[in-house]
């Protein structure tokens, strides 16, 4: 179906999201005020430079940072949120540059927009017509104030040789230190981070409500249930040094799982809702309305997160675990829900990636000896989508999977009768689960499950995954779960690593992790 440019902004708007049109790059090599000194000479680049005269605004005008997300080849979301203070403002302007350098000598785009109340003084600009695997810097000011300057990286194009992502879930403030974000954040090699859930927890501090961890406290002191709460939430996770710096250096493509509404989700309900917490819709309204406004992903309407992401060498689906139970009427005859069901279908279907990504949140291969089941998913639903898989003749498959707070590497049996002899004929791809940055590991028995490589539920930390035509790698990093607890960040250690080859469909250990990129574009300052 196509979309006229109106349509698209008017779309993106009801979604509190700005589209920046940027300007050719080629028309935009010089800042003016390198040439000139006057910041408010437009010269060569025709780009406006900040300017204002209004009262100033508080030191933290800016701070819960900068953040970037769901890149394209062409497009990132930039976002910020602006701090008030004492200042009774509702509407105000917000000004954004983005440059090829750090230090904003190639600027290309600047342009300014607005931000209210009612969005919390949030903003999430949508920055197009960039070229691909492009990384850019950019900056916000307001009231006076400049943010610090984040760095993001758009997807890589359609001749893409190589693509490194790093994935990560479950980060539970009260639980510990997020140590995990700041290894990932320094790393300048990875061209997106994937979150695949639990972003942030909606329990109470100890000694206000229901309580998952003791070890930091919160804001608010109280579980989630009101609107206020949700952003105050948010709010109070990114002004985390750690949770900040992953976010000012690299894109974000997160999809929710249950604690960004709150724990177990059920049609109608939750596990941790009841009563007294009002009505279950408006709570998650209240949930919705604050995760448009501090996360920059592209919703697909106001509560539709699946979404399809080209990174070239790989097509990346982002997929919703609790759509069947948020609104079940999109059908519960699937995992997914029918709805999400069938786009994933269509979605396999007309991929022409030579890899196949799907980002979700728990256990879709059978995790038990006899290659069936013990997992989320059930078989009807993974193998209607490993029968699209299938039909799409696509030869490589993985998995990326949070939620149970322990890495695990396993091939994905399609075929128990096959899979003893042959695991390459048994086999329809492998998962790889990237364990918590903070929430309490977890363990299980893997003895005698051949699909099984490793599980480790003792160590927080993340995954990275290199991906190129010939394979992909599992490279997964940790520290001992008793060192979260502290607020100097302990060594990571390099846990294992996994490859699977292209066409073999199963996995295998690998010797060392892949070396790092050391001529990545430098880190923002």
């Amino acid at each position: 179906m196509s979309i006229s440019r109106r349509e698209l902004f008017e779309h993106a708007t009801s979604l509190g999201v700005v589209l920046c049109v940027l300007p050719s790059i080629a028309c935009n090599t010089k800042d003016p005020r390198n040439d000139t000194g006057d910041t408010g000479d437009t010269g060569n680049t025709g780009l406006p430079v900040y300017t204002y005269d209004g009262p100033l605004g508080p030191k933290d005008t800016f701070a819960h940072g900068v953040a970037s997300g769901d890149p394209l080849q062409d497009a990132v979301l930039l976002w910020t949120h602006v701090s008030t203070g004492e200042l009774e403002v509702d509407t105000l302007e917000v000004f954004l540059e983005v440059a090829l350098d750090p230090e904003f000598i190639h600027r290309i785009a600047a342009n300014g927009y607005t931000t209210d109340t009612s969005r919390g003084h949030t903003l999430t600009v949508d920055a197009t017509e960039l070229p691909s695997e492009t990384t850019v810097y950019y900056r916000f000011s307001a009231l006076g104030r400049t943010s610090a300057t984040g760095r993001s990286r758009t997807a890589p194009g359609p001749d893409a040789t190589h693509v490194r992502l790093a994935a990560c879930a479950c980060s539970n403030y009260g639980y510990g230190y997020f140590h995990a974000y700041k290894h990932l954040a320094a790393r300048r090699d990875i061209h997106a981070v994937l979150h695949l859930g639990d972003y942030i927890y909606e329990y109470a501090s100890e000694g206000h409500g229901r309580t998952y961890g003791t070890a930091r406290e919160l804001d608010p002191l109280t579980e989630m249930i009101s609107l206020d709460d949700y952003r105050r939430r948010y709010a109070h996770y990114r002004r985390d040094p750690d949770l900040l710096e992953l976010h000012r250096q690299h894109p974000i493509i997160h999809v929710w799982d249950d604690h960004e509404f709150t724990n177990d989700p059920y049609p109608g309900g939750a596990q941790n809702h009841d009563d007294g917490e009002g009505d279950w819709s408006v709570r998650v309204e209240n949930a919705l309305q604050a995760y448009s406004e501090w996360m920059p992903t592209r919703l697909r309407g106001a509560n539709t997160i699946y979404r399809s992401l080209n990174f070239g060498l790989v097509q990346i689906l982002m997929l919703d675990r609790q759509r069947r139970f948020l609104w079940p009427e999109d059908g519960d005859d699937h995992y997914l829900g029918r709805r999400q069901a069938n786009w994933v279908t269509d979605n396999i279907l007309s991929t022409t990636a030579p890899w196949l990504l799907l980002g979700q949140g728990t256990t879709f291969a059978p995790r038990n000896a006899s290659g069936t089941g013990g997992c989320s998913w059930d078989s009807d639903s993974r193998g209607e989508v490993l029968d699209a898989v299938a039909a799409a003749g696509i030869d490589n498959l993985l998995v990326l999977t949070g939620d149970i707070h322990k890495f695990d590497a396993l091939d994905i049996v399609h075929d128990k009768s096959l899979y003893a002899d042959d695991k390459s004929a048994g086999s329809a791809g492998v998962e790889w689960i990237a364990g918590s940055v903070s929430s309490p590991g977890s363990s299980s028995s893997t003895s005698g499950v051949p699909q099984f490589y490793w599980s480790d539920g003792s160590c927080r930390g993340y995954c990275v995954i290199d991906i190129t035509p010939e394979r992909a790698q599992a490279d997964f990093y940790g520290f001992a779960d008793i060192l979260k607890y502290g607020p100097i960040a302990p060594e990571e250690a390099h846990l294992k690593s996994f490859v699977t080859w292209h066409g073999t469909h199963h996995q295998v250990e690998a010797t060392a992790p892949v070396p790092t990129d050391e001529e990545s574009a430098p880190l923002a300052p």
